[in-house]
C-alpha cells in the first residue's frame, strides 16, 4: 500500500525506481494500492504543498495520468482504474465532495 506516500517522493528522488523496487519483491497477483495529491481541481490546494516545504518537507502533486505512469506501471489496473478517491467504487446516491474537496486520486492494480 503506497496510500499517501508518493507525494512525499518527488521527481529527483526518481519515485518510480522506489516503486519498480517494492514491486519487484512483490509475487505474482499481488495488489498494489495506492493514493496521491494533485492541484487538477483546485489549485488553491498549492498552499497545502507550500506548507510542507516551508517546514522542510519535500512535496509534490502530480495529474492523473503522472500518477498512473508511476504507481502501475505494468499492472493490471482494477476497476475503475485510477480516480478520485470519492468516486472509488461508490456506493448510494448521497453527497460527495467536490472534486476540487477532494483534491486526491487513488487506483487498486494487480501484478500480472
Amino acid at each position: 500500500m503506497l496510500i499517501a506516500v508518493l507525494p512525499f517522493i518527488p521527481d529527483e528522488h526518481e519515485p518510480a525506481k522506489v516503486v519498480a523496487s517494492l514491486l519487484d519483491a512483490l509475487p505474482p497477483g499481488s495488489y498494489l494500492a495506492a493514493s496521491h495529491f494533485t492541484l487538477e481541481h483546485n489549485p488553491g490546494a498549492a498552499a497545502a504543498a507550500s506548507a510542507y516545504q516551508q517546514a522542510g518537507v519535500s512535496v509534490q502533486a502530480r495529474d492523473a495520468d503522472e500518477f498512473a505512469r508511476l504507481a502501475f506501471p505494468g499492472l493490471d489496473l482494477v476497476p475503475p482504474g485510477v480516480t478520485l478517491v470519492s468516486e472509488w467504487r461508490q456506493e448510494g446516491t448521497g453527497p460527495r465532495p467536490t472534486p476540487a474537496e477532494v483534491s486526491a486520486y487513488c487506483g487498486v492494480a494487480r501484478k500480472p
